[in-house]
């Protein structure tokens, strides 16, 4: 179906919420080229700041990035007094509070719009605190709205008292702590999040536990970087494959807090972005201090432009490593993205690329991404349409059909989600003329973005 069988009006703006008055549009130009500054990963920030809320001993850490996410990680380290941090600095002192030592807790814990950090604060606030502590978990935002049964049903199990103050197995909520069994129970993950977090709660304790998983772990490569993160606190997470699809995470903990301080990384999903960037505007983009050895799995995003016939690896500069990548699209590409969805906005414009050029692409493994901040694969394809696309969504895939049908150039609302903004700037590149409104929804993740991207060479108009 073509966008205009569709019904589509592709000149006016495609709303997936308010455009805010005061919010200026964005038209991007110009060429990305050379070093691009990106933010540190806030996947590592948020796991290695509540891991070192229960570790033994004082953990330091720098490179903490300043995006909302962060912010709302800080402030359970924050309300315990056990954070110490020169203001307008990236670095971190966090004193642990590990199970055992001090009285109970009665706590509040403002967690913003961040999945993970509800998921991994729920957790510890049923089994990483001295039991009886009391945790109310609150959320603001498209948090509000979202649930995690599968992690909800894990704690009724063995007896969590759990009040919901929201949605049915969401946010807000209140749990009230308990010493974890030697053994839980996660059925049928809907998040890679809820097998971290559980992970992160249970290497709290000194004896070795162990959670089981049955069912398919989602975005499998985040457990990865929990596991890695776990790593500098001492603590050994082993797995082992079971009979019927099951697999049993051993966890020896406790937590000890590194001797040397934890330097957070440059973020690889950001990362992505630049990439993409380079690619598409013509120019070269590198970032230097991440390289393909990292834990994070969305530095697979190297071997993805690779197969849209972009130039794309990892090289060396002043001894560290440093991605980089060039060159427009020369064909299209099937992806299997089911163990790093987030990488979908960002290539998808790379997709609209091959396409006007005549080749066709399909994407896979997409079935958590209408469940995010925004219904994102739904957001994409109804972008894609109103740019003169001919696009195919499922539950789990899109398909983006060679050719395009030129049309006038759309204003395409993020509808909250920073990851839009980023996909819909791309799709600039691809779309002359296209504006984005929701620039303020970076905050998120990367406040510094227009900022970075001008800096490197980026117009916005």
């Amino acid at each position: 179906m073509t966008p205009r069988e569709a019904g589509y009006n592709l000149g006016s703006v495609l709303k997936f919420g308010p455009v805010g008055k005061d919010d200026r549009l964005l038209e991007v130009g110009g060429c990305l080229g050379g070093r691009v500054s990106v933010p540190s990963s806030k996947s590592m920030a948020q796991r290695a700041l509540l891991a070192a809320c229960v570790a033994r001993g004082t953990t330091r850490l720098s490179g903490l990035p300043e995006g909302a996410d962060v912010r709302a990680a800080l402030g359970i380290p924050r309300l315990l007094g056990v954070l110490h941090q020169e203001p307008g600095t990236d670095q971190a002192a966090v004193r642990g509070v590990p199970p055992g030592t001090g009285a109970g807790l009665d706590h509040s814990w403002m967690v913003g719009e961040s999945g993970t950090l509800a998921r991994c604060a729920t957790a510890l606030g049923a089994f990483g605190w001295n039991p009886g502590s009391s945790i109310e978990i609150q959320a603001a935002g498209s948090l509000l709205s979202r649930s995690s049964p599968a992690l909800m049903a894990t704690l009724d199990s063995v007896g969590v008292d759990r009040q919901e103050l929201g949605v049915p197995g969401g946010w807000p909520l209140r749990v009230r702590s308990v010493e974890p069994p030697e053994e839980l129970l996660l059925e049928n993950p809907g998040s890679s999040q809820e097998v971290s977090a559980l992970i992160l709660a249970l290497a709290a304790w000194p004896e070795q536990r162990k959670l089981m998983v049955r069912g398919d772990i989602p975005s499998r490569p985040y457990v990865e970087l929990t596991r890695s993160v776990l790593e500098n606190f001492g603590v050994r997470v082993r797995e082992e494959s079971l009979s019927g699809g099951r697999r049993c995470f051993h966890i020896e903990g406790p937590l000890v807090a590194p001797e040397q301080t934890l330097a957070i990384e440059p973020d690889a999903s950001a990362a992505a972005v630049a990439l993409v960037a380079g690619c598409l505007s013509g120019g070269e983009a590198r970032i230097e201090g991440l390289g393909l050895k990292s834990a994070q799995g969305d530095v697979r995003i190297v071997e993805h432009l690779e197969a849209f016939g972009c130039q794309a690896g990892e090289t060396q500069v002043d001894g560290r490593p440093a991605l980089w990548a060039s060159g427009s699209p020369r064909r299209g590409a099937t992806l299997d993205l089911s163990g790093e969805p987030d990488l979908a906005p960002v290539l998808v414009p790379l997709a609209a690329a091959a396409a006007k050029e005549g080749f066709a692409s399909c994407f896979t493994g997409l079935g958590t991404l209408d469940g995010k901040e925004s219904p994102r694969l739904t957001g994409l394809a109804q972008g894609l349409r109103a740019c003169g696309f001919e696009v195919r969504a499922g539950e789990a895939e899109l398909v983006v059909s060679a050719g395009h049908e030129p049309c006038p150039a759309p204003i395409l609302d993020a509808h909250g989600d920073h990851r839009m903004v980023f996909a819909f700037c791309l799709l600039g590149w691809v779309i002359p003329g296209l504006r984005v409104a929701g620039k303020a929804h970076v905050a998120k993740s990367w406040p510094q973005f227009l900022r970075d991207f001008k800096e490197a060479g980026v117009d916005w108009a």
